[in-house]
């Protein structure tokens, strides 16, 4: 029974694995015609791509979500330390939260960038200064 389920899991390991190759060559008079790229790349090339993403992704992601995790955690306890200044806080999480959490092939092949650590947080524009104790009880006639 156990030799069973293993043959039906690689069965359809195999069939899931190679369909998109049999869809590819399949008859495309239906489809419309797409644009070839400069560079053209065979199926194994794309395979390795994609083995290459899918292993670095075993590394990457757990390294990313552990850091978008601590900085959440150190974002929280900055907005705490320095009085709830939500401004200190944003400049910690959203560098730690923002970015890429899955690496893809086209990031692998560098088409694409692959950001580890996202953005600032957008600048919000500051409030206008009031005037200050001295300024305003000088009246000038």
């Amino acid at each position: 029974m156990k030799t069973l389920f293993k043959g039906l899991a690689l069965g359809l390991f195999v069939a899931i694995t190679f369909l998109p190759l049999h869809a590819q060559g399949a008859d495309s008079t239906t489809q419309p015609a797409q644009t070839q790229p400069t560079q053209t790349t065979g199926a194994g090339e794309e395979l390795g791509y994609g083995f290459g993403s899918v292993l670095a992704n075993v590394f990457y992601i757990p390294a990313k979500i552990t850091y978008a995790g601590l900085g959440l955690m150190t974002g929280g306890v900055g907005y705490l330390l320095t009085g709830f200044r939500g401004d200190v806080a944003n400049n910690i999480i959203y560098p730690a939260v923002g970015g890429n959490y899955v690496v893809t092939p086209n990031q692998l092949k560098g088409t694409e960038p692959l950001y580890f650590v996202g953005a600032p947080p957008p600048e919000t524009p500051a409030p206008p200064a009031t005037q200050s104790a001295t300024e305003s009880s000088t009246v000038t006639r």
